[in-house]
């Protein structure tokens, strides 16, 4: 049976591990009927250009769903085809896009291809090809984002200067880097501020802050956001501890007390879930004057373009992130092409690894891992390991080895060092006193929490079936956590043991628990002879728990995807390399796991793989940059 007429049997099957071929498998057939139908609008073309048609709005689809948001008809028109294994019929493509391009709306091929402005399913725009709502997204965004360019509001030269002075002194002191990304905090409409870990992001979000307080903004007019809930928690202690060091008189005494709580961004715009809509938008804006995300790399287009149009009209927008990381799971690489078109504040300077070598040459790996090369320097900093034993744990590594024939070897190791006496330490039962746990029991919890978050085995991948995605990683640890050497074919919520780190999977608004967030089983007794396995998360200085069978969507997190570790940062990193190439391998994928570890980065696999995800970089087609760069010219 013919699933459609560009047939489905050889779309391309690269990109996933085996264990998720089958629901990829669903996905393109979806896609193959969807480009068919949009095909069915274009009555009177012949049996051929309704097939070709077909693969062009298969293909604009398949595109959407690995990030782009438009696709190239040019000389790389073969390759957009051969996404769904079509570029056999490129002269009739050509002749399809002529005639979009250049006959009369009567044409058969614009009731499915239009030109700007059109409402038809695909609209051709030079050289590129949209969906037509995500062309309207694009350009409705730039849109904004030169609304918001324009909207200019003079600020108060004399007290921004003033108030930068005295922040700049610190603690701690800020570079010139530094004072120049706060004062464009201050100052810009929209602010951009890109640098790689331990450049001193976070104390810009301090120092904004300090200085906002410093001109007599009220601390209820500035909001604090990030896209996961782990990336806020981690924000929302980083602010405190900065602001607690910074106390130097009474008004910063106070500003430590009322400083704005970061939160997710959904929450920030008053998402519904059972509505199913944000409460902030155009209509009905954010009572904040100033609005500061961290972690922006991480956001994609359609929600980039909710915070822009829930911005109040003389509402400030600070994004921090790294521009170098992975972009957003979402379509749209959006603080990349933002930082490319517009002025940023660059941070360059490393200021964590002064004094320590180890982290030194992760920082010179990364650098290269984003240079694109592997070679000179970061050669030397990278130490080759020929057996499971030579690990040290201490800077990068690179174990050159097949995993398949090292894996038992390595999870041992790992274990013994790494996860260690947790087991042991999480087995006992802690008590809960009046809704609370006692001092003794939190602080062994959190010892807990700690211990878990200073190592994580890294995948490219999530499924099972290749022993090198994180599931597949999760299961064997799992055994190991039951004392037995046997793998768990799948893991069930009772199986997730006292001492299992665990990671929330679906935002929970009820119990305020966001996906990302991350924490601890142990035994909680809350009547004596009443203990249960119960799934403990930090919340700034309080502990909360919540029962196994309460219906928490978790996983283990022994291991976890390099995209679910942004915006973490860990000791001891080591990413598990698949054994075959795949297009997810990229130089931002790299980039991001090595810059998750403080002391140590091992990279587990074969050095020609390595070398290859060096040298690819994500192809994210999207039209923000060149839009805004015209308009800057």
């Amino acid at each position: 049976m013919t699933l459609s007429p560009f047939g489905t049997a050889s779309l391309r099957f690269t990109h996933r591990s085996p264990s998720a071929l089958h629901a990829e498998d669903a996905e393109q057939v979806e896609l193959a009927y969807l480009g068919w139908d949009m095909a069915r609008a274009a009555v009177g073309l012949s049996e051929p250009e309704r097939r070709v048609l077909g693969a062009l709005g298969a293909a604009t689809l398949a595109a959407m769903q690995s990030g782009s948001t438009r696709v190239p008809v040019d000389s790389r028109l073969e390759a957009t085809l051969q996404i769904v294994g079509a570029s056999g019929d490129l002269a009739v493509a050509r002749s399809l896009l002529v005639r979009a391009r250049e006959a009369p709306s009567t044409d058969p091929v614009r009731a499915v291809i239009g030109r700007p402005g059109d409402r038809t399913p695909l609209v051709l725009e030079g050289d590129w090809l949209y969906a037509e709502r995500m062309r309207v997204l694009d350009e409705r965004f730039c849109a904004r984002v030169r609304e918001r360019l324009a909207h200019v509001v003079a600020p108060d030269v004399k007290a921004v200067n003033k108030a930068l002075k005295s922040v700049a002194l610190g603690p701690p002191a800020l570079t010139d880097e530094q004072k120049r990304a706060v004062k464009e905090g201050l100052t810009a409409p929209l602010a951009l501020i890109t640098g790689g870990p331990g450049t001193g992001k976070t104390t810009i979000v301090v120092a904004v802050l300090r200085a906002l307080a410093w001109t007599g903004v009220p601390m209820g007019e500035v909001a604090v956001a990030a896209p996961t809930g782990k990336a806020a928690q981690r924000l929302a202690q980083a602010i405190d501890a900065g602001l607690a060091g910074a106390r130097r008189d009474m008004a910063e005494a106070t500003l430590h007390a009322i400083a704005p709580v970061p939160q997710t961004i959904h929450r920030l715009l008053g998402w519904s879930p059972t509505a199913r809509r944000f409460a902030r938008h155009e209509n009905d804006p954010l009572p904040h004057r100033i609005v500061i995300v961290d972690e922006a790399s991480m956001i994609d287009l359609a929600m980039m373009d909710r915070l822009l149009r829930a911005l109040r009209t003389d509402g400030r927008l600070v994004l921090l992130g790294d521009a170098d990381q992975l972009p957003s799971i979402e379509a749209g690489a959006v603080f990349r092409d933002l930082c490319a078109s517009l002025g940023v504040a660059r941070l360059t300077t490393n200021l964590r690894v002064a004094r320590d070598a180890a982290a030194q040459r992760i920082v010179v790996t990364a650098a290269a891992v984003n240079a694109g090369s592997l070679g000179g320097a970061a050669a030397d900093a990278v130490t080759k390991r020929t057996t499971v034993g030579d690990i040290a744990f201490e800077g990068p590594e690179l174990l050159a080895a097949p995993w398949a024939e090292i894996q038992s070897d390595f999870l041992d190791r790992w274990w013994r060092e790494r996860i260690g006496d947790l087991p042991a330490r999480a087995a006992k039962t802690f008590q809960v006193e009046r809704g609370a746990f006692g001092e003794e029991a939190a602080r062994q919890i959190r010892a807990l929490l700690d211990h878990h978050a200073s190592c994580r085995l890294l995948c490219a991948t999530r499924g099972r079936g290749s022993g090198t995605g994180a599931e597949d990683l999760n299961d064997r640890l799992l055994a190991r956590l039951r004392g037995s050497a046997t793998r768990v074919p799948r893991w069930r919520r009772a199986e997730l043991l006292a001492g299992t780190p665990v990671m929330v999977q679906r935002n929970d608004y009820e119990r305020q628990l966001y996906n990302g967030d991350q924490g601890v089983v142990v035994r909680v007794e809350h009547e004596p002879g009443s203990a249960r396995l119960e799934a403990v998360f930090q919340r700034k200085d309080t502990l909360e728990a919540f029962p196994l069978e309460a219906g928490l969507d978790l996983a283990p997190a022994f291991a976890m995807t390099v995209h679910k570790a942004q915006g973490s940062e860990f000791d001891h990193v080591a990413l598990i390399l698949p054994d075959a190439d795949m297009p997810l391998l990229t130089r931002e994928l790299l980039y991001t796991a090595v810059t998750r570890a403080r002391r140590s980065a091992l990279l587990v696999g074969s050095p020609e793989l390595l070398a290859r995800a060096v040298s690819r970089r994500i192809e994210r087609y999207s039209g923000i940059a060149e839009r805004l760069e015209e308009t800057n010219r």
